[in-house]
């Protein structure tokens, strides 16, 4: 079989960690899968897809654990370190406000996640790519990957002051999609509107954006072809909103690389990220009816306003 045959479509990059959530009702849900390229490889996955994963683990990662990323992903690209397993709380406020502290000593291999030297050479070949990274980082990994790629900003780097690093990524080399949520983007490009932030970063070299806005769903645009959509939440009760973004952005990847419209593959984020917060944890793909899936995406397809 080459390279091409055996690699996975879809592949993302990143670390694994081992969630302990704290609701505000307080009730606590530990030793939860997590890191932000689990939670967007199950998005992706809810749609057939069967992910490569990238990502350092520690050496106790628990088998519970291992055994449900090689249950929905392939796991060629896993990377022990001799290190703890990464753990860390997630701690949620009523206002949804979230904070995540660190639980063993050696973080910083974890937060930097998996690196160039980690892809095993049939990943070369997949059509598209998710990266949960920083700006040296995505760097780095743009110049070794081919194929569609998709990049959420680490939470850490987007800052006041941070636009000249951004926009540094940008036009270093093509990033296909940049998905940061509105609280995110507005940190560096100050208190603009969702419509206004898309322009800004279209003028620093962006080609499609996709800004999550919670609650308020989606704002989708293609610089190329001057399509911008509202795509809408699937409206559900919120369990645990760990990881939504990240869902919606497997998802979403997975559309595009099925050559789905931008507005449907966004869509078919919504709708992951949808079945993600009804759950605690990762998305546990197996706990969704498939019937129930189509009916939201169908839903929201009707729903969908295009702005532009």
């Amino acid at each position: 079989m080459n390279a091409a045959a055996s690699a996975p479509r879809l592949t993302g990059i990143g670390a694994v960690f081992i969630d302990d959530i704290v609701l505000p009702t307080g009730q606590t849900f530990m030793g939860q899968l997590g890191g932000g390229v689990v939670h967007a490889l199950m998005g992706a996955a809810l749609w057939g897809e069967r992910p490569g994963i990238v990502a350092v683990t520690g050496e106790d990662l628990p088998a519970a654990a291992r055994a449900r990323l090689e249950q929905h992903c392939d796991t060629t690209g896993l990377h022990q370190l001799p290190l703890p397993q990464m753990r860390a709380w997630q701690i949620f406020e009523y206002d949804g406000t979230r904070r995540e502290l660190y639980r063993v000593r050696e973080t910083e291999p974890f937060t930097r996640g998996a690196q160039p030297e980690h892809l095993p050479a049939s990943y070369r070949q997949s059509a598209g790519f998710y990266l949960l990274q920083g700006f040296e980082g995505m760097c780095a990994w743009r110049a070794v990957l081919p194929g569609l790629v998709l990049w959420e900003p680490l939470q850490q780097v987007m800052l006041p002051g941070s636009r000249i690093a951004l926009r540094a990524v940008l036009q270093a080399g093509r990033i296909d999609v940049i998905s940061p949520n509105l609280v995110e983007a507005r940190a560096v490009y100050g208190d603009l509107s969702p419509d206004q932030i898309i322009d800004a970063l279209f003028d620093d070299g962006a080609h499609l954006v996709a800004l999550r806005m919670g609650a308020d769903g989606s704002l989708v645009a293609n610089r190329s072809t001057g399509e911008r959509w509202q795509v809408g939440a699937v409206p559900v009760r919120l369990t645990d909103q760990t990881g939504a973004g990240n869902t919606y952005c497997g998802g979403l990847l997975q559309g595009l690389l099925e050559g789905r419209p931008l507005a449907e593959a966004a869509a078919r984020g919504a709708v992951s990220a949808s079945f993600g917060i009804e759950q605690i944890g990762v998305l546990d793909i197996t706990r969704v009816n498939l019937q129930e899936r189509d009916r939201r995406l169908n839903e929201l397809l009707v729903r969908l306003k295009p702005l532009a």
